[in-house]
Parts: structure tokens; sequence; C-alpha cells
């Protein structure tokens, strides 16, 4: 829903305040200062990770969905940026696993 793009997540995003500015003045901060996307290092995580079984990715344009199969193929090809993903990971400890409600509330 935006957390880890150059963009941020829209005003209505649910997650805490604290994730939100972790993913962008941190994480989204330290890749594009490197040259790096950090939508493609998401990406790239999430269909490496053994313990993700299912990947959803929000596309919105030809572009979008051209990138998200080159990192793909980069991913399958050449491996994941291991260096810049250590980084990112680092910066993000302090909010790891933080997440928020979502669907309709049990009682």
């Amino acid at each position: 829903m935006g957390l880890l793009t150059g963009n941020g997540p829209p005003d209505w995003h649910p997650a805490p305040t604290e994730l939100k500015v972790a993913c962008q003045a941190a994480a989204a901060a330290y890749c594009k200062e490197n040259g790096k996307n950090i939508s493609k290092l998401a990406l790239q995580y999430s269909l490496s990770n053994r313990g993700i079984s299912s990947v959803l990715v929000g596309m919105n344009s030809v572009r979008q969905v051209e990138e998200n199969v080159a990192a793909a193929l980069e991913l399958a090809i050449v491996g994941k940026d291991q260096t810049t993903l250590s980084e990112v990971e680092a910066i993000l400890k302090p909010v790891k696993n933080k997440t928020w409600p979502s669907g309709i509330q049990q009682t």
C-alpha cells in the first residue's frame, strides 16, 4: 500500500506514524541517496523469502509492470542486493513487525 515506495503511502494509509516515518524518511531516503530503488528491493525481498508464500503487488501503469518483471528477472539471474537490503533492514529494525488493525473487528 505504498510504504516501501519512492512516493510513500497515501494520506489515508492506516500504518502508525512511526512506521510511515521509518519507511519513508529512513529507508526510502537511504535508497534514493544510494541510487537504489526501494520498491524493487522490497519486491525482490518478498519474492526471495521462502517464508512468504504469496506476494501481492499493486501496479498502476505498464511501466510499473515492466519494472516489476525486470526486478523479478534480475533476482533470478543476479540475485538480490544483500548489501542494500542489510542496510535497509537495520534502518527498519525499530519498527520490524509493527502492523495495524484491518478488516472487520471481531468482538
